[in-house]
């Protein structure tokens, strides 16, 4: 494993799963996470796509995998006879730079087959500097990480609370299906920090309640559009600052941010460009559309997504 080579996550969420990923970006690999509960035919098509050297699964994810795959179950390897120095490039098969690929997720395939989005290192570490600083995380904050792994933004809570030294609470494999879990969590852990999607933000503002959400100082809410009735809810509900951010899968994670106000009656916003993003709206003819005009959006900057993994045609 090594700069442009691929490893499969096939675990659920767990301490094995961060562990694992982590020690895959370590070696300058890059982690293409699938989903056990997935159909097996779509972990066949992602795996014969992504070709990874091996799939990193547990004794107790039970993932079906092709004879052709090599598993490596990570809760029952010996490391007794390896170093636990931090890696280097000395150590790794080849230096690791910026521009390397760090994750490979794959879209739904909602409108076709899924495709591999291949990310950089540099993409990844310019947003989440942003974030560092845009919301202030320090050693005191406690993240829950709910997020599926497949789903780019699940990044936001394996990597941010580590940068800083902070608490990183991993919630069950189905607690993000579980508003009540959700709620006891939080409650539990002091969990001052969180992200949802806004279907799911419906459920919880109707579930929980403010003495819940007392230790919230900020929840990001992305991968949808963001109902303003949702919005009011939740501020009802907590004083916690409500941030809607925008991003596809094609970009690291989230481009745009807009914090929430009670001013957001009949929209909200997806806000204003992050750190080293630009944002045009433009028309058919790829000229910028006038203010107030429809058009669509179009990213560029550092964020962007090398491309998709070996279709430089979608490219």
């Amino acid at each position: 494993v090594g700069p442009e080579s691929r490893v499969a996550l096939g675990m659920r969420r767990s301490l094995d799963l961060v562990v694992g990923m982590h020690a895959v970006l370590r070696a300058g690999g890059a982690y293409v996470p699938i989903d056990p509960d997935h159909p097996a035919e779509r972990t066949a098509y992602i795996l014969d796509s992504a070709a990874p050297v091996c799939v990193l699964t547990t004794s107790t994810d039970d993932l079906e995998l092709p004879e052709s795959v090599r598993r490596v179950q990570i809760d029952t390897l010996d490391t007794t006879a390896y170093s636990d120095a931090p890696v280097t490039d000395a150590d790794r098969i080849a230096p690791l730079r910026p521009d390397n690929t760090a994750y490979v997720i794959y879209t739904s395939g909602s409108t076709g087959r899924p495709k591999g989005v291949a990310v950089s290192e540099h993409a990844i570490v310019n947003q989440q500097l942003w974030m560092l600083d845009q919301y202030r995380f320090t050693a005191d904050d406690v993240y829950l990480q709910k997020t599926a792994t497949t789903f780019d933004v699940s990044l936001w809570g394996y990597f941010l609370p580590l940068l800083v030294g902070a608490k990183l609470v991993v919630a069950t494999p189905d607690g993000h299906r579980d508003p009540i879990y959700v709620a006891e969590t939080i409650a539990r852990h002091r969990v001052t920090v969180t992200d949802f999607v806004p279907s799911m933000l419906t459920v919880f503002v109707s579930q929980a309640t403010a003495q819940q959400c007392e230790s919230l100082r900020a929840v990001f809410v992305i991968g949808e559009a963001l109902p303003p009735e949702t919005a009011a809810g939740f501020r009802a509900l907590s004083g916690a600052g409500l941030h809607n951010l925008y991003g596809p899968t094609e970009a690291a994670v989230s481009v745009t941010s807009w914090e929430v106000t009670a001013a957001d009656t009949t929209t909200v916003p997806i806000g204003v460009p992050e750190w080293n993003v630009e944002v045009y709206v433009l028309d058919s003819r790829l000229r910028p559309a006038a203010i107030g005009a429809p058009g669509e959006l179009y990213l560029a900057g550092r964020q962007l997504a090398r491309g998709y993994h070996g279709r430089p045609d979608l490219t």
